[in-house]
């Protein structure tokens, strides 16, 4: 009889129908895929000089990984004027991303600054269209190559996407 009570046992408890512990009362679940959208999306991107256009700036092509895989394009440019921080020239870029899945796709511009020794960038924005239309863009990367004139020809850098 012991091994009768016992198999019952562990099969109402292998099908789950026995609670262990405490009851949720006054706690709520979250489905974990809309926990996932209050996150943020982190990516890293190499992308290389394509062309520089009289105006001094550069289209560029590459890769992003992370929680996000693609290719990106994008326009990166030195403005005019001060960034009001010294060793610091403003600069601005306009990104293009075509991820995989293509739901994923998104336009943004950023602007910000980039150091003139280290050719290190911070720049923030917004995406402008696609994929988490109207969230936060942040980037921090290095200009590769950064030379006299406002040349370069690689940026390699990490892009955040604020969650909602």
């Amino acid at each position: 009889m012991f091994t009768r009570v016992q198999s019952r046992a562990f099969v109402v408890l292998s099908l789950g129908l026995v609670s262990i512990g405490n009851p949720l009362h006054g706690q709520s679940v979250t489905p974990a895929d809309t926990a996932s959208q209050y996150n943020k999306i982190e990516l890293s991107y190499h992308v290389k000089a394509i062309k520089r256009d009289s105006s001094g700036q550069y289209t560029m092509s590459g890769t992003v990984n992370g929680e996000r895989q693609g290719k990106a394009t994008l326009v990166f440019g030195f403005d005019e004027g001060s960034s009001g921080q010294a060793g610091k020239i403003p600069v601005h870029s306009y990104w293009v991303v075509t991820a995989v899945p293509a739901s994923e796709s998104f336009k943004a511009k950023l602007s910000g600054t980039a150091e003139t020794v280290s050719g290190q960038t911070h720049l923030v924005g917004k995406i402008t269209e696609g994929a988490n239309k109207g969230r936060r863009v942040e980037t921090s990367s290095r200009l590769l190559n950064f030379g006299p004139n406002h040349s370069l020809s690689d940026i390699d850098g990490n892009m955040i996407i604020d969650g909602k």
